[in-house]
């Protein structure tokens, strides 16, 4: 933000001049391809509005526009850099996408406690999803700790403040297991409830499973009644809470303490207030709530396919498939690029999907690419982006093979800047695991794959010698009964980014 905008407000000419500047700058973004002239004169205009009067909005949208065109040379670092100034300005969004460069390890270097510290900065400005994402990775953080808190079923509590579905389930989950804090089944169960009446998926499910009724009686009625009655309550203070920008270093939002005080009023032990009214749950040392990976079992060896159980916890496999369940689309709705694979997925997917980006991505997406990729013993650069596909009852996935032709690895190069070459691999993890059909079948290997939730398979593309490999054809066989969902990414022969 240049001086003039710190001092006093702009003349209103020079705010509409920006503003047509900037809204000009995205139309000629947008509206043609990368490499040619407008393209070019329309990163030259954002830059220049980069340092005006609307400086911030600029960066933001700078920062956005090299995560999404990451074959321009250097695209990460210039991503790292908008983002930066932006977050230091407030830009909330541009907070948020920090964090997750800082996860992905590209452009910055790789660092939980750092993208959990702006987590933690944007919760404590009233951000929901950025209170689950801080008490997720403080989840996944090894750093010894002293306090006596548990951080990630602390920041659950204070994002079950806010009325977040998400917190109540992950709450609920370390309750009901007894995951780093001392285990209450029946607050458990009732937090798990209380996720099901916000609509999360596997919410009722994890419930009846981990903390069946008979196990608890009336004890998690009584607690689910009061945390319904509690949320009722609260509803004056949440009308209060206005999230707005974050300047970095500001106080967390009045509001805040109040709610948390409020929540921890239903009364239960476990559920306190430290000494500058915050709320968090006090730890008994057990194991928090984290993945163990088994090795690959290659059930396969021509084509190669691996499997590996408990690749993800069910918190991480529940969490994907609530972030897409109201933008899953049809195939030709979520096609991405003109390719002979994005064909063949259009005659042969009778199911719906949504690819996760770089502007949507998160905490667990980028955490499950470095396990994929640490796994694989491959680049975090050479994953490709991410997608999840959901199976209801007769849909399939027909005979296909993953690679690439020789002619569409050209097209990528030429046409679209793509110097990434072969999938060499497709990475498959099991959200959810249908009742009933669904299974992945390589039938030039006679190979049947019964998914389960968190199990990841690996099959690769490719011979040993970089041919592609024909008996690497697999099918998806129609679901008879429940659903299935996948996340899915491939692992490239090189770098994605320029």
């Amino acid at each position: 933000m240049n001086e003039r905008s710190l001092e006093t407000p702009a003349p209103a000419a020079d705010l509409g001049e920006e503003q047509a500047r900037i809204a000009l700058a995205n139309q000629l973004l947008a509206g043609n391809r990368y490499g040619t002239p407008e393209h070019e004169r329309g990163l030259e205009l954002m830059q220049r509005a980069a340092t005006g009067v609307l400086a911030p909005q600029a960066q933001w949208l700078l920062g956005a526009y090299y995560l999404q065109v990451g074959s321009r040379p250097n695209a990460q670092a210039e991503a790292a850099r908008w983002l930066q100034e932006a977050a230091q300005a407030g830009v909330s969004p541009a907070i948020d996408r920090l964090a997750d460069l800082y996860l992905q390890g590209l452009g910055l270097p790789f660092s939980i406690p750092r993208a959990l510290e702006l987590h933690r900065h944007l919760a404590d400005r009233g951000h929901p999803p950025s209170a689950w994402q801080a008490g997720y990775l403080a989840s996944q953080d090894a750093t010894p700790r002293a306090s006596r808190e548990d951080p990630a079923a602390t920041a659950f509590l204070r994002a079950s403040a806010l009325a977040y579905p998400p917190a109540y389930y992950s709450l609920g989950l370390r309750f009901a297991l007894g995951a780093g804090i001392a285990q209450d089944k029946a607050l458990g169960r009732a937090l798990l409830l209380r996720a099901a009446d916000g609509g999360y998926l596997d919410a009722r499910v994890a419930a009846d499973e981990l903390v069946p009724e008979q196990d608890v009686g009336s004890e998690a009625a009584m607690w689910h009644a009061r945390l319904k009655r509690n949320l009722e309550e609260a509803q004056p203070l949440l009308a209060r809470l206005a999230p707005g920008d974050a300047l970095i270093g500001q106080p967390a939002n009045a509001v805040l303490p109040k709610l948390e005080a409020h929540l921890v009023g239903i009364e239960h032990p476990a559920l306190r207030l430290d000494a500058s009214g915050r709320a968090y749950v006090e730890t008994d040392g057990s194991e928090p709530l984290r993945a163990v990976p088994r090795a690959w079992d290659w059930a396969s060896l021509q084509p190669k396919v691996g499997i590996s159980r408990g690749f993800a916890t069910r918190e991480e496999c529940a969490h994907l498939m609530n972030k897409v369940a109201n933008s899953l689309t049809l195939p030709h709705e979520y096609r991405i690029s003109d390719s002979a694979n994005d064909d063949a997925e259009l005659i042969s997917f009778s199911g719906r999907g949504r690819p996760l980006g770089a502007m949507h991505s998160d905490a667990v997406v980028r955490l499950l690419e470095r396990r994929t990729a640490s796994m694989a013993d491959w680049s975090m650069a050479a994953l490709e982006m991410c997608s999840i596909i959901r199976y209801q009852p007769g849909e399939e996935y027909r005979p296909h093979v993953d690679f690439f032709s020789d002619e569409q690895i050209e097209v990528n190069r030429i046409q679209k800047g793509d110097p990434s070459g072969q999938r060499i691999a497709t990475f498959l993890l099991y959200l959810h695991a249908p009742a009933a059909g669904g299974e992945t079948e390589y039938p030039k290997s006679g190979l049947v794959v019964r998914g389960e939730r968190g199990m990841a398979v690996l099959h690769y593309n490719v011979s040993a010698d970089g041919r592609q490999d024909q008996a690497s054809l697999h099918i998806g066989r129609p679901v008879r009964e429940g659903e299935k969902w996948l996340w899915r990414s491939a692992l490239r022969e090189r770098s994605l980014y320029g």
